[in-house]
Order: structure tokens, then sequence, then C-alpha cells
């Protein structure tokens, strides 16, 4: 016996399943031969290039240092008497930071004066003298003719003439030394009283009240650093190591611009100023300074900086963000956008920066090329797009 037949409600069961089956089957191979829409479109976010000025730059790290460092030490011995500045404080040009005890050098000078004085005294006294020599031989040489006096009492008064003119130039080639020590106990006088040979501040005081100082320190005690040090920083002078490839581009009276770190949002202006005409042997690197007006001050040795000399200026170039640009093997190339679909054209890249390419060939600065999605589209792919700020590389 069939066995369908034995089971009527099975067997509907089977037919209706068949026929639902071979219904959703027809719609489907329907609807696929009926749906001729486009592929959706990708959007991208194009920027157009930029076309102007575009200066060149090297950029190189380097500290900040002061323009003029000097330790100040004494000129003459004897003890720190006072001491009118500390760490940190701004000073005027010859102001008087520093006095070592000048008793005995002002005694010296009052020692000085008083031999001086006497030395003066004995040549006023010798030159009277002088001029009675003077009188007398000039009266016995008239007298001889006469023969009034004798050829002896001529020589005489000749004799005693020359000898009070000879103690006379003595007397004062005394005083000329007199004048001589004089000067010398005015200058140890005056070396006693350190002064600021400039304009600046204390970065460091090494000695203390009460010190023995030297004239003649040397060695490498603490003495050997002075008893101050002062910073000038009303300009301040960059370092910067260059490497050999780019000596032949720096030269003194290029323009530098440099930033801080502590101060990422200021942009500080100099100048190239001094070139070191030679290379290091052990660097293979060239110094050169860059000197920065500081007249707030705000710049400290020992900073750290960033530094970018302008070296010249490439005059109409096209220029893209660098995000742009994309790379197959040795060949760089961008995608840029064209009646609705992209196309991928080789480029050639120029200087570049931290956010932007010059690119040398391959673009006039009319096309829209595509920076966002640029990952997600081949040659012809159908896109959508967004525009973007070209400055800023925003949309």
């Amino acid at each position: 016996m069939n066995p369908l037949k034995q089971h009527p409600i099975v067997t509907l069961g089977i037919i209706i399943f068949l026929a639902i089956t071979a219904l959703v089957v027809f719609r489907l191979s329907s609807g696929a031969k009926n749906d001729t829409r486009a592929p959706r479109a990708i959007t991208v976010a194009t920027v157009a290039p930029l076309k102007q000025d575009l200066d060149i730059r090297l950029t190189y790290t380097a500290d900040i240092t002061p323009n003029q460092t000097v330790n100040l030490f004494s000129r003459v011995n004897g003890y720190i008497a006072k001491i009118y500045v500390d760490k940190g404080d701004l000073v005027k040009a010859n102001q008087l930071l520093i006095e070592i005890d000048h008793t005995d050098y002002q005694h010296a000078v009052s020692q000085a004066k008083a031999n001086l004085a006497a030395a003066n005294a004995r040549v006023a006294q010798q030159d009277a003298t002088v001029r009675n020599t003077t009188l007398t031989l000039n009266r016995m040489q008239v007298l001889i003719k006469d023969q009034f006096v004798s050829q002896q009492d001529l020589d005489n008064a000749q004799v005693a003439y020359d000898a009070a003119a000879a103690a006379l130039d003595s007397l004062r080639a005394q005083v000329q030394q007199m004048e001589v020590a004089l000067a010398q106990a005015e200058t140890n006088l005056a070396y006693s009283y350190i002064r600021a040979p400039f304009a600046g501040y204390v970065a460091e005081r090494n000695l203390d009240l009460g010190a023995y100082v030297s004239g003649a320190t040397t060695g490498t005690s603490t003495v050997s650093r002075g008893i101050l040090t002062l910073h000038e920083i009303q300009t301040v002078r960059i370092l910067i190591e260059v490497v050999e490839k780019d000596v032949p581009l720096i030269h003194v009276g290029q323009k530098a611009e440099m930033r801080a770190e502590a101060y990422p949002e200021r942009v500080f202006e100099g100048t190239v100023t001094r070139i070191v005409q030679a290379l290091n042997r052990a660097t293979r690197t060239m110094t050169i300074e860059v000197d920065l007006p500081n007249k707030d001050h705000v710049l400290k040795g020992g900073m750290f900086a960033r530094v970018e000399v302008l070296i010249g200026t490439h005059r109409n170039a096209i220029q893209i963000p660098i995000d742009a640009v994309s790379r197959l093997e040795d060949a760089q190339y961008v995608y840029i956008v064209r009646e609705g679909k992209t196309q991928r054209v080789p480029v050639e890249i120029g200087v570049r920066d931290e956010n932007r390419v010059e690119v040398t060939k391959g673009l006039d600065g009319s096309e829209q090329v595509i920076v966002s999605g640029k990952d997600l589209v081949h040659d012809g792919t159908p896109v959508q797009t967004q525009p973007m700020n070209p400055a800023k590389g925003e949309t």
C-alpha cells in the first residue's frame, strides 16, 4: 500500500512547503535580474591644493644660553665684608655687588698720598735751591769779566748749580714714583668694590660673608668659580649643531624662529649671527649661533629650544596635506576626484613639514585631492566628496 495515501496530512504539508520554496526562489531570482541600481558611492573628504609661497626651513633642537656669562673674582686679597645680592637678583650695569674688606687698602691710599705730599715739598724746597744757585752762577759769570772773582769762584758756582739741578731731577723722579704708588693704591682700593660688568641676573653665589679671597686664585676649588656668577639675558644665544650636508645652506643673516618647551604657543624671532667656520671632527657638525632678543627675560639659560632656520622660499608652490600622499613601493601617489570617480595620480614630493608637502610634479592645483577615505577606494571608485579646510586639514 502507498504510504502517502495512508498519511494525507503529511502529504499536504510537503506539497505546501515545496510550493512556498519555489515561490521564494522565483522572487529572489526575479529581483536580482530586475535590480539595476548602481553601487552606493563612498564618501571621501577632499581638499583643493594650496598654491602659495612656501618657506624652506631647516629644523634643529638646541639649548638656550645667556648672551654673556661671567664669574666674578676679587682682584685683591682680603675677606668678604659685604654681599649686596643673592641668587636670582637682577642687577644693573656697574651696580655695587660685593665689598672686600678695604681697611688696609684705604690706609695704603692715605700713606701714598702723604708720601706724595712730602715728595712734592722736597721738590719745592730743592727748586728754591736751584733758583739760588742759578742766580749765583749768573752773577759769577758777570763778575769774572771784570776779574772781580776768580775762575775758581765761577767753577764752584757751576758745580753748586749742577748739583742742585741734579737733586731736583731726582726729587721729581721720586714724585713720579709716588704718583704711581698712589695710583696703584687707589686701584687696589677700587678693586675691593666689585661691580656688575653688565646688566643681568645673579645665577650663582659661591661664597659668603667672611670668606677669604685672593686676587691670584687658581685651581678647581669653589673659590675658582668666583664669588658670584652673572648671566646677561637681554639677548640670548642658541648654539646649533648643523650636520655636514646642511653647511652650504646656512649663512649669517638668515632669519630663524624658535619655540621653547616652556612657551609652546609663542614664536621667538632671531637671526643667524655667527658661524664657526670649521666642523667638529668627532661629530662632523658645525656650530652656528642664533641671537634672540629677550627684553622680557622669559627665556632662561638651559631651556630646550626647537629652531627653524629659513634658508629660502619656493614661489607659488603647490601644497597638500601630508595625509593625502600614499606610497606604493618606491612610488608616491594621490587620489583625485574627477567626474564623481577616483583617479590615482603619481606625484613627486619636494619640501615637507609636519602637516603639508610640496608637490613638484603631478598636480597643477586645480584638482580635488582625497585626504580622508583614500584607503577605501581604488582607481575608478565612485565617490561623494566632502570638502576640507585646505589650511587646517579639517572638514
